[in-house]
């Protein structure tokens, strides 16, 4: 009987079963990239002299591994052994950084401080585990995993785009805060949940070394710094790097509150350190030099907190405000603020979202065109989708990229086929990317002409292991599931099922009820009585790695015990959560 059922729900999954894994696209071949404009090349080739490859000696005792993936390690030396502050991408750079920490020190690692929980500073952390040492964090850290779950594909293709993952190194000059993300098919992630977590300061002595770490909510709101108040030493996380700050990320971000940002900088200063150690780009030494960078740096952040809301209480919409909101000339030259990561027309949008949200308060933009009635309006005041396309070949043609490429926007909603758009639309974002001096535009302009010409979704395999998925909580992949309903599937469906997860003391009710997912936490026993459709006992591990694509349902789903139900019936179930297939965003698609 087993045997039937595990036929039945190879035929039953069989049609969605690939979406269940994220692939990394087959090797393509990129378009022809337009060399560098003069000006670009020359900003983006001194910027990478940042990145040098090296553990750099910041005063006796602390040391920084630079160069080595996207962000810094940094070794504080104690009595007995080493402190480790933040932990690279992957566990392979996170091996290559421990082998740099041990030409100065064959210490144990005794501890690791985890800044906050962006993947290129803890997911190398397996690399430090051979002498188990505690692990300290914000009490926020473990909200990554959401971004683990609920918003995993989504922010995989962008981030594989904004990092330029899929582009030869040559295209790809740097990541405008380290070198580049080293995350490519086949890396290692190796988080491991710290053991010590608090909220406000704590007071530790590590190893004989005395430490404050210090909230300091900016790039994230679960981000410390660290500061060593004996050596004058702040290890800043990415409070700051020697760029115009992610106030916004491309890749998509919740709301970062700039004030929370510029106050961390504020209390930063207050402390009169005399060695800075960002966590992405080189150390700083000398207290002046310190204080007046740090000024600045603030200043800038509130100059465009301030101004956009002036903007935005004039009336102006984000589009005005983007133009109207530059900075001063004396920040807008500072080489610590050029923009190679974060912009301030990013930010300025950012600011305009988060707090007013999505409405501009145009009220053209209340009920507005879909994107194929405005591509139709486009067509029909150009003359036709033709014409339309002379003149945006017309406008590429005197090099006004931009405007070109926004036509190609809505033609592409009307010809997604259209070999003759297609090919224009790369055209123009490779001339974009040819001027762009900021890395993450730069990546995200080729890498989709790339998807264009190759006809794929930008997508690396993110290497998640069994040991992460552990470490994460159950509650999140199950209340991930109702993300991913089919409503269309589930819209003739009334269905209350259980599942009890014994090892992990946990259970829950999934009610999916005519296109929506009720997901709720509930009492075992109250689980294991209450009147449902379908009853299944499973392993919370299991279940974990099956949702996340480690394990194929269609061997993991008869593994399970049912009272009342049975595994085909359950696969009929899950198949409703498949995750859906996802489209390069420029494409028309109706879901």
């Amino acid at each position: 009987m087993r045997k039937a059922h595990v036929v039945l729900i190879l035929v039953l999954l069989a049609a969605g079963a690939a979406a269940w894994v994220f692939m990394c696209r087959e090797e393509k071949q990129p378009p022809a990239v337009r060399p560098l404009s003069e000006r670009a090349a020359k900003s983006l080739t001194e910027h990478s002299a940042i990145f040098e490859k090296g553990v750099v000696k910041v005063t006796e005792g602390i040391y920084a591994a630079v160069g080595y993936g996207l962000a810094n390690s940094i070794m504080i030396e104690g009595t007995e052994g080493l402190i480790v502050v933040d932990t690279m991408t992957t566990v392979e750079e996170g091996r290559a950084v421990l082998d740099a920490f041990r030409t100065v020190s064959n210490k144990p690692v005794k501890a690791l401080i985890y800044t906050h929980s962006h993947a290129d500073h803890v997911f190398g952390a397996e690399a430090f585990m051979s002498d188990r040492p505690q692990i300290y964090a914000h009490e926020l850290t473990t909200s990554m995993a959401t971004r683990m779950s609920e918003m995993r594909p989504i922010l995989g293709s962008r981030s594989t785009r904004m990092f330029g993952n899929l582009l030869s190194p040559a295209d790809a000059v740097n990541g405008g805060i380290g070198p580049f993300l080293g995350i490519a098919p086949g890396s290692t992630f190796g988080f491991v949940p710290p053991t010590t977590t608090f909220s406000g300061v704590l007071d530790q002595t590590i190893e004989g070394v005395e430490m404050k770490l210090i909230h300091a909510p900016g790039e994230t709101d679960d981000h410390v710094v660290v500061w060593l108040p004996k050596e004058r030493v702040l290890i800043c996380g990415d409070n700051f790097y020697w760029t115009f700050p992610n106030l916004y990320t491309i890749r998509g971000t919740p709301f970062r509150s700039l004030k929370n940002w510029y106050r961390s900088l504020d209390m930063m200063r207050d402390l009169s350190p005399e060695y800075l150690v960002p966590c992405h780009t080189r150390p700083i030494r000398g207290s002046a030099k310190i204080e007046r960078i740090l000024t600045d740096y603030r200043d800038a952040i509130q100059f465009v907190h301030d101004q956009s809301l002036r903007a935005m209480n004039m009336g102006m919409v984000p589009d005005e405000i983007v133009e109207h909101v530059k900075l001063p000339p004396h920040l807008a030259g500072a080489p610590y603020l050029q923009p190679f990561y974060g912009k301030v027309s990013w930010s300025v949008r950012s600011m305009f979202s988060g707090n007013l949200g999505w409405f501009d308060g145009d009220s053209a933009s209340l009920q507005p065109l879909s994107r194929e009635e405005r591509a139709k309006l486009t067509a029909r005041l150009a003359g036709g989708t033709g014409k339309a396309l002379e003149v945006a070949e017309e406008l590429a043609g005197e090099e006004q990229w931009q405007a070109a490429l926004e036509i190609t926007t809505d033609l592409l909603q009307l010809e997604p086929e259209s070999r003759r758009i297609r090919d224009l639309r790369i055209r123009t974002l490779i001339a974009l990317a040819a001027a762009e001096e900021n890395p993450n535009a730069r990546h995200y302009y080729l890498t989709e002409a790339m998807e264009l010409q190759e006809g794929f979704v930008a997508r690396v395999e993110y290497g998640l292991t069994p040991r992460i998925l552990a470490g994460l909580p159950l509650a999140n992949f199950i209340e991930a599931m109702a993300v991913n309903l089919d409503p269309k599937a589930a819209e003739d469906v009334d269905q209350l099922v259980g599942v009890l997860f014994p090892g992990a003391g946990e259970a829950y009710t999934i009610h999916v009820r005519r296109g929506v997912a009720e997901v709720r936490r509930r009492d075992p026993a109250e689980v294991a009585s209450m009147p449902l459709d379908m009853r299944a006992v499973a392993d919370a591990q299991l279940f974990k790695e099956m949702l996340a694509g480690l394990r194929s349902p269609l061997v993991t789903i008869p593994r399970f015990e049912y009272d009342p139900g049975n595994s085909v019936a359950f696969a009929r179930f899950i198949k409703m959560f498949a995750p859906p297939v996802m489209k390069v965003p420029v494409m028309p698609g109706k879901g």
